[in-house]
């Protein structure tokens, strides 16, 4: 069975959570053996392991100096004209890659949106903007077989962009790799360290965490936890104006880095707005973390009680709570709560396990009497 997936970038050469599940996705599809594997990409051909047998196409990127969502339909194009030479059995599009012109593909075609931050941004300026992105999504959704959701609210979403059209809405979460046995926990430290990573920027609540820190160091709490900030982002630069003495900027870290901070740290903290399916809440469960983020998309698939807080977007006192109630637990329920989490993503969220989902979907669009 021939798959195309086609992408708008691939991690590490191009940044995003979109682009680290395609580099990931493909590398895990290649390893299973059950499908022959090409690539629709943007970068020089040979960013994989050619071990893996994966057959890459490149796909001139889009202008970044122009419109970015006329950019999109021009990539998609390009897209398009790669796929009918190649003529896949079963087409994999990460966000936008197949639209102009999608009706030639409609029957072996799967979309996958990912996070639809289109349908979830607050205020009217933001709706506004995304209003162009939900249109074109309906169009795109409306004319493919199936379109993939991560779960949670996002199904809901989803099931009323494809209403009145044949497409089906089928769930399979995002992924990460999860080690065979969970790490032990940290030693305890005081102050607690805390670990955002992500953009930073208003949609991931960095506001509402500050608001959080600034309250704690005014009641005198101020060295109760640590909160460490890993990224960079349109943000920076007003952080550093005014940062609480319990708030460390890390900057941008690579994987190595990364790892030792999920070692080190007691908790992630992801105070965001809108979301789809965090991987760093992934990344952070596989090293056996309690989780504190907002129930916004997927999240709430992730976290519940027994691993973390779920906490209304936006809401600074909740967080505070949280914060609060977490760092006063003992350091035996912590790790008991990382342990849990552990364990939900080794069952639920590790990359055989979804892997082997979307192989049996593509199985099920392949042998469609219609294909």
């Amino acid at each position: 069975m021939h798959v195309a997936l086609c992408t708008d970038g691939v991690f590490p050469q191009a940044m995003g959570g979109m682009q680290r599940h395609s580099r990931l996705l493909a590398e895990h599809l290649a390893r299973s053996g059950r499908v022959r594997l090409t690539v629709l990409h943007p970068h020089p051909v040979g960013i994989f392991d050619p071990a893996l047998g994966i057959t890459e196409v490149h796909v001139p990127d889009i202008d970044k100096s122009r419109l970015y969502i006329r950019e999109l339909w021009r990539y998609s194009g390009r897209v398009g004209k790669a796929l009918e030479r190649i003529d896949p059995d079963v087409i994999l599009a990460q966000g936008f890659c197949v639209w102009k012109g999608i009706d030639r593909f409609s029957d072996r075609l799967i979309v996958h949106p990912h996070g639809l931050e289109m349908f979830q941004m607050l205020t009217r300026k933001e709706r506004l903007l995304g209003w162009p992105f939900r249109a074109a999504l309906k169009y795109i959704v409306r004319r493919s077989t199936v379109v993939v959701s991560l779960g949670g609210k996002l199904t809901a979403i989803l099931r009323g962009v494809a209403a009145g059209s044949a497409c089906r809405v089928v769930v399979i979460p995002n992924a990460t790799d999860v080690p065979p046995a969970p790490p032990a926990p940290p030693s305890p430290s005081s102050p607690l360290p805390l670990l955002f990573v992500g953009r930073f920027a208003f949609n991931k609540g960095l506001d509402v965490l500050l608001v959080v820190a600034r309250r704690l160091v005014a009641e005198g709490r101020g060295e109760l936890v640590r909160f460490q900030l890993a990224g960079d982002g349109p943000l920076l630069e007003e952080l550093k104006r005014d940062l609480p003495r319990n708030v460390e900027l890390l900057g941008r870290v690579d994987d190595a880095q990364l790892d030792a901070l999920y070692a080190d740290c007691a908790a992630l903290i992801l105070p965001t707005r809108f979301e789809g399916m965090p991987t760093v809440v992934l990344e952070a469960m596989a090293r056996a973390k309690p989780i504190i983020v907002s129930d916004v998309g997927a999240s709430g698939e992730l976290v519940n009680p027994h691993n973390g807080h779920l906490l209304p977007p936006g809401d600074a006192e909740a967080l505070h709570r949280a914060v609060v109630a977490f760092a006063e637990q003992a350091p035996g329920e912590r790790a008991r709560m990382g342990a849990c989490s552990y364990e939900r993503v080794r069952e639920r969220f590790s990359w055989p396990s979804v892997t082997m989902r979307f192989i049996a979907l593509f199985n099920e669009l392949a042998e469609r009497p219609e294909r």
